[in-house]
């Protein structure tokens, strides 16, 4: 094999590894995306989410990790869609941030006179 034949065999494992990398970065998100709209009343919409941005981040001890930004829809009265945003870091999800919305839920209020 000469050096440039196992240099594209690299370049094409590196590309697989990726490709699955973001495949379970997916599947993190989405799994986090349901469950912060399950604890916010909301309803997931899609039941998907979909990749924003994607760069390479260091933790605090030096290492590095892909930092990945997702997007998702949801609705809180079935008739209007709102946006959501969440990040990955790694493995791990640092944020699930749901964009103002109309709250369906009958809120106890108070009677002024």
């Amino acid at each position: 094999m000469t050096f440039w034949e196992m240099i594209i065999l690299l370049l094409f494992i590196a590309a697989i590894w990726f490709w699955l990398d973001g495949i379970h970065a997916k599947d993190i998100a989405t799994q986090a995306a349901k469950k912060g709209c399950s604890d916010q009343g909301v309803d997931f919409l899609d039941d998907t989410v979909e990749i924003t941005r994607t760069r390479l981040k260091r933790d605090s001890s030096g290492k590095l990790h892909f930092y990945r930004e997702y997007r998702f829809e949801f609705s809180s009265d079935g008739s209007q869609r709102y946006h959501g945003e969440m990040t990955v870091y790694g493995k791990y999800v640092r944020a699930v941030i749901l964009e103002p919305h109309r709250m369906t839920e009958d809120v106890p209020r108070l009677n002024i006179h």
